[in-house]
């Protein structure tokens, strides 16, 4: 055999070798992805013994508020400057196994974004909020907002749950058969959650929801019977930062455009004064506001304010009135719900929580 020979066997050797290696990294990237996609596997409800029964959901009155130990808001929301905008960059991903259930679809050939309208066509049967997202350059984003406009690897998510409930095992089993049946229509294969799986994370997350979804409130009342006028108080709401809506409640605007506290009527009577309120009701509503217990540090001086100025005073849904003690233990409770809903990866006032608490 000549040396020609050897070397023309040699090189062979070599770019078979590096194709097979070439191969083995794609496919290990392709599937480290993939599980990135799902997140982290959730328990076994079997082993688990999860409850069977969400209980009812709650709105939880002053009077509600347990006594608990003083508890730290979370460390990044306490650091975040008050007018802190994000950092704009390439389109954020917003699916995630923290509420969604998710497939993914890896394909040879590139799907066009051309070739997805079938699937949003689909996907915009189902009530739940739904989510496609494309990987590119390592990062999953928003097929409508992305730099690409083909992917071979996608990702679809459907919400669990939202203040609606959870949503139902046949719904789960429907959305996974749209992604197979999209997955074989473009020469694809899909990975999805078991349906059973989803549902009962999607019951879980529900009973979740039922305990973090609250709305923190203070209330500003005449003393011995007297009312505010309308003019005064709307007078006095644009004193203090806060603008009128066309539904007639004044609100506190934060920095990205979402309401932090709102003013409504204390009483709902059937027919409303137009000229005067028989008091006023401050409200948060924790899970939709960033920062959740520097904005009810704000809306109580706000509160105090009005109280000073109209000649009320600070009472509770029961008009006795808030003291010092009432209202340190009503920051307990926003902080604990705002740590455990940190620690489920939901931040209050993030996109998630706005997505759920819908």
């Amino acid at each position: 055999m000549s040396d020609l020979q050897l070397a023309l066997i040699a090189v062979g050797a070599v770019v078979i070798l590096a194709v097979v290696i070439y191969n083995v990294v794609q496919e290990r990237g392709a599937r480290r992805r993939a599980e990135a996609a799902f997140g982290d596997r959730p328990p076994d409800t079997l082993l688990s013994g999860g409850a069977t029964v969400a209980p009812p959901r709650r709105e939880p009155t002053l009077g509600d508020v347990p006594p608990t130990d003083v508890v730290e808001a979370a460390e990044d929301m306490a650091a975040m400057p008050a007018g802190a905008e994000p950092e704009e960059g390439p389109p954020q991903p917003r699916i995630s196994s923290h509420i969604d259930t998710v497939a993914v679809i890896l394909s040879d050939e590139p799907v066009a974004s051309e070739q997805l309208e079938p699937l949003h066509a689909v996907l915009q049967g189902f009530e739940p909020a739904t989510h496609v997202e494309g990987i590119v350059e390592e990062q999953w984003q928003p097929v409508e907002t992305s730099s690409a406009r083909a992917w071979r690897e996608l990702r679809v998510g459907l919400q669990l749950a939202s203040r609606k409930g959870p949503v139902a095992e046949d719904e789960i089993e429907r959305f996974n058969r749209a992604i197979a049946d999209f997955a074989a229509a473009v020469n694809a294969v899909s990975q999805r959650e078991a349906p059973a799986t989803a549902a009962e994370r999607a019951r879980e997350l529900d009973r979740f929801c039922a305990d973090a979804d609250i709305e923190i409130a203070v209330n500003v009342v005449g003393q011995y019977g007297a009312t505010f006028a309308i003019a005064r108080v709307k007078s006095l709401a644009l004193e203090n930062g806060l603008s009128e809506t066309g539904a007639g409640e004044l609100v506190r605007y934060a920095p990205d455009g979402i309401p932090g506290f709102v003013i409504r009527r204390f009483d709902v009577s059937p027919k409303p004064s137009p000229t005067y309120y028989t008091g006023l009701t401050f409200a948060l509503d924790v899970p939709q506001v960033a920062n959740a217990p520097r904005v009810l540090d704000e809306m109580i001086r706000v509160a105090e304010t009005f109280a000073s100025t109209l000649g009320g005073q600070l009472v509770d849904d029961n008009k006795k009135p808030l003291t010092e003690a009432g209202l340190a233990s009503i920051r307990r409770t926003l902080e604990a719900v705002v740590r455990d809903m940190q620690a489920r990866g939901i931040a209050s006032g993030g996109a998630l929580a706005r997505r759920l608490f819908s």
